[in-house]
């Protein structure tokens, strides 16, 4: 007989276990009622019932089944007391129903997870048994009876369907040596294989990825000494409305505390992280897939696994507390996907892709893949944390739209199964229109940016790591990070893990703190390479070829930048034969002569058999960038590279991609350090790029790109620049959208903060703006902000004395929108043919989505836009119905905006 924990489950799990422990001795005339006003009922039966069994008679009435779950036991006395005392308690409101007319059970069953004592005549049994006895003829009961652990126990023995279901919250002790008395065989071989899987992650993720290549393996940093909660908004409710700061780790926890099964809860829910470059989505990802690893192996023999696991798993769980991350109270079992490397095999296989499959073929154990169906009945029997890393690392929308399908199906497979998953995935804002909610429900937790004090509190930590053995530089290093993160010159570069981390490595040298992102990754380049240098003396032979060794890191930026953007390659790398073409051409064309060229290169190639400063070899002769920031910073240095035509014509070509979005940024502030004389051509082409080279204004892409570029300080030495771009920014506010995005809010905050000149830009455009139409987002702001006595509020009150009073869009759902702007194009079709196929897709559309609010567009009815002629219709139908429809007409809006960014704007650079 098995002993189970009853306790550590919840009121709720345990009420849905007994209500399926019912059905299965009672039979399935056992009726369950959910959470909430019950009538003292948790289940009734009605007519003959074989119970108890080995009694004389069954019952055979009206039952009713009455679940009393004790969430703090103390004794076993107190406990059965406890008990007791619930019990006279819903007697009591039996006989007031009684007395009232009202319909009473003629037999009643309790069940409880205390165990009742079975001393004679003092025990809890028998002291139950007196109870009832004493108020069964006043109640007109004919027969009655308690499960209580005891009972329970062997019940769950009895059952097994029921006992797997409920497995992670019951057993007790190391699991693993149970599994083959609690699992049926294959699933118990299968779970003791993911065990060890768990174990080996936990060994191989522990470490934090920096791209800094000047530190040996030994003092790499681990999340053991550095993990943090990150600081986010979490978008909940059906207005979508942002709560309070909250902390990423926790919420996502707490989620992941229900029950999420099909059949004891909601089914499988999803947690979106999203937040930009360098701002830890993926490594808070990792953090809570320890927090489920430490969790799922903490009763378990971890020594069995060796001194390693040992080690990384005692640290990571005193550092998860250190950090004020809760345990989980659910054991989930995690997986990671990266979904670039998905991505890729979506690409390549023209059949039907399974996730399922693909996750188990990636879980390697002594060389061998995982069995599908098994991983499936596991998952079944045990809850899971599926982790989706990196939506924003494929681009490619038709690639997109089969890995979203696939993942909806894996979730349907699992919610079919009565698996209890939770699944937490990551991407960029840039280019993320909902998918995830597609496949399953989500909450949306968008990350935000460190507070000084968070900023400090993470660079201590670092500093504490790296300058361990030198108390004197850690309080030179802290001093000076002190400094930066209070000075506005400074402060924009703390804001982010990745941007604190980069500072920490920069005040440890000493050298001068940058003032703008490029600076900060190209001061960073710099310290890392010195410390390459000083490592390898075979390297620092080779000083004098470091401008081609540059030359190598922004070729491979460039290439691997362009080659993600394609279908089937999100998980591009570059061969060791592409990478000594690169050094040779180089060497060509510097002058050496062909034998010299292969010399040098094969000598560079051979030190570089690791790592050649931030490329990184993860599988034997490919190489990548370990840091996708790192990766677009050297992507932005190849992109600058050439004549000014070249490189201002690149730079418009990328304006509408999302994936090349980080590039540009960086690309930018490189020119105006580098290339000063470029700076007024540079900020034409993002602000004239709306009214001189987009097919229409309506998409703001160039506004859009202008409002990145003031958040991200371009142009702090030119006050000129700022408010050029915060002009052109402000256009973003005529849109009809029904929230205000996170993006156009940190505008606002910023423009606030400035000198009058600046702010009065701000103020000045949501006054206009707010004239041509009462839906649009200036509108929605000012009425926002009309209370107090700050600029804005003083602003809001002019504009709305004026009469104008925000009138919110309908919140119409997708289908909605699509029906509605499919009926007003059809009027343009009869003019524009070309817009027919796009009415009809948009009729599809509308009959095939789902009732949610999102706005992401199928394959074919992007495809449907490909016609100029019909995107020009659709323009011409939005502007027409800005004001009578603002949410259909900022539907159609998005859409234009997702096909402009469609088209893959890189391919000249892939080499």
């Amino acid at each position: 007989m098995g002993h189970y924990d009853l306790n550590r489950m919840g009121w709720q799990q345990f009420e849905h276990m007994l209500q399926a422990l019912a059905k299965a001795e009672l039979g399935n005339g056992v009726r369950p009622f959910g959470s909430g006003k019950d009538g003292q009922r948790d289940a009734t039966f009605e007519g003959r019932v074989t119970f108890p069994v080995g009694s004389a008679s069954s019952w055979n009435g009206y039952g009713v089944i009455q679940v009393k779950h004790h969430e703090k036991p103390t004794t076993a006395t107190a406990d059965w007391k406890w008990f007791i005392e619930e019990v006279r308690g819903e007697i009591r409101g039996w006989l007031g129903k009684k007395r009232l007319g009202k319909k009473t059970p003629k037999y009643l069953l309790f069940a409880t997870n205390v165990a009742l004592s079975g001393t004679e005549g003092s025990g809890g049994k028998d002291q139950f048994e007196l109870l009832m006895s004493n108020s069964a003829a006043e109640l007109g009961l004919d027969g009655w009876f308690v499960w209580d652990y005891a009972e329970i126990r062997t019940m769950l023995d009895k059952h097994t369907s029921i006992r797997q279901r409920y497995l992670e919250l019951i057993v007790t002790g190391d699991f693993l040596v149970q599994l083959e008395s609690l699992l049926p065989k294959r699933t118990a071989l299968e779970a003791d294989r993911l065990a060890g899987h768990a174990v080996a992650e936990l060994i191989t993720r522990q470490w934090v990825r920096t791209g800094d290549a000047g530190y040996s393996d030994t003092s790499k940093v681990r999340l053991a000494d550095i993990a943090i909660d990150l600081p986010c908004v979490w978008r909940a409710g059906p207005a979508n409305e942002a709560e309070g700061r909250r902390m990423a780790a926790r919420v996502t926890l707490a989620i992941g505390n229900r029950a999420l099964s099909s059949s004891g809860g909601s089914g499988p829910q999803g947690v979106v992280l999203i937040g930009g470059p360098g701002q830890g989505k993926s490594t808070i990802a990792q953090v809570i897939a320890h927090a489920y690893r430490v969790a799922f192996l903490r009763d378990t023999d971890i020594t069995r696994y060796g001194a390693n696991a040992k080690h990384a798993f005692d640290g990571l769980r005193d550092r998860l507390t250190t950090a004020g991350i809760p345990a989980p109270k659910r054991r989930r079992w995690p997986i990671v996907v990266e979904l670039a490397k998905a991505g890729t095999s979506v690409a390549r296989d023209e059949g039907a892709f399974s996730l399922l499959k693909y996750i188990a073929d990636s879980i390697l154990v002594e060389g061998n893949p995982t069995d599908p169906s098994a991983l499936l009945e596991w998952m079944s029997s045990w809850p899971a944390c599926l982790i989706l890393d990196g939506l924003d690392e494929v681009p490619d929308a038709k690639v997109r739209s089969r890995l979203i399908d696939a993942i909806s199906s894996f979730v349907s497979e699992l919610s079919a199964q009565r698996a209890d998953v939770l699944v937490v995935a990551t991407t960029r804002p840039q280019g993320y229109r909902g998918e995830f909610g597609d496949a399953l429900p989500c909450e949306q937790l968008e990350l935000l940016e460190f507070t000084e004090g968070e900023a400090l509190s993470y660079s201590e930590a670092l500093t504490a790591v790296r300058t361990s053995e030198d108390p004197d530089l850690a309080a030179q290093v802290t001093e000076r990070l002190i400094t930066a993160v209070h000075e506005r010159v400074t402060q924009r570069l703390m804001t982010t893990p990745l941007q604190v981390t980069i500072m920490t490595a920069l005040a440890e040298e000493a050298v001068d703190l940058p003032s703008d992102r490029f600076e900060l990754f190209d001061r960073y380049y710099k310290v890392v390479y010195e410390r390459e240098l000083a490592k390898s003396e075979a390297f620092a032979e080779l000083k004098t070829l470091r401008q081609h060794i540059d030359h190598l890191h922004e070729q491979a930026g460039i290439k691997l930048q362009a080659r993600t953007e394609q279908p089937g390659k999100s998980d591009a790398v570059l061969t060791k034969t592409e990478i000594g073409r690169i050094l040779r051409r180089r060497l060509t064309m510097a002058g050496f002569d062909e034998t010299e060229s292969e010399t040098i290169a094969d000598k560079l190639l051979r030190l570089s058999t690791e790592r050649v400063v931030m490329l990184v070899s993860r599988r034997p002769a490919k190489y990548e960038f370990e840091v996708r920031s790192l990766q677009e910073y050297m992507a932005a240095r190849a992109l600058t590279d050439g004549d000014d035509a070249t490189v201002l014509g690149g730079l418009k070509t990328l304006i509408p991609s999302s994936h090349w979005r980080n590039t540009w940024l960086l690309a930018a502030g490189r020119l105006l350090k580098r290339r000063e004389h470029l700076t007024d051509e540079v900020i034409q082409i993002v602000t004239e790029y709306d009214t001189t080279t987009a097919e229409t204004p309506l998409t703001a892409l160039g506004a859009g790109l202008a409002g990145e570029l003031y958040l991200d300080n371009l142009g702090a030495e030119f006050p000129a620049v700022r408010r050029a771009l915060l002009t052109s920014a402000m256009a973003q506010f005529a849109e009809t959208a029904p929230e205000l995005p996170r993006s156009l809010a940190d505008l606002m905050d910023l423009a606030l903060s400035q000198a009058e000149r600046e702010s009065a830009i701000a103020l000045e455009s949501l006054h206009e703006l707010s004239r041509k139409n009462l839906s649009n987002l200036a509108t929605k702001y000012l009425s926002e902000h009309s209370s107090g006595m700050s600029p804005a509020a003083k602003q809001a009150r002019t504009t709305l004395t004026e009469g104008r009073k925000y009138i919110k869009p309908g919140g119409q759902t997708t289908r909605a929108r699509a029906q509605i702007l499919a009926r007003h194009l059809a009027r343009v079709a009869a003019t524009v043919p070309e817009a027919l196929v796009l009415v009809e897709r948009l009729n599809e559309e509308a009959a095939s989505t789902s009732s949610s609010s999102g706005a992401t567009a199928s394959v074919a009815l992007l495809q449907a836009m490909d016609q100029p002629a019909a995107r020009a219709g659709l323009a011409s139908t939005i502007s027409s119905m800005a004001h009578s429809q603002p949410d259909a007409a900022h539907y159609g809006t998005v859409l234009l905006r997702q096909h402009a960014s469609r088209s893959l704007r890189g391919q000249g650079y892939a080499g």
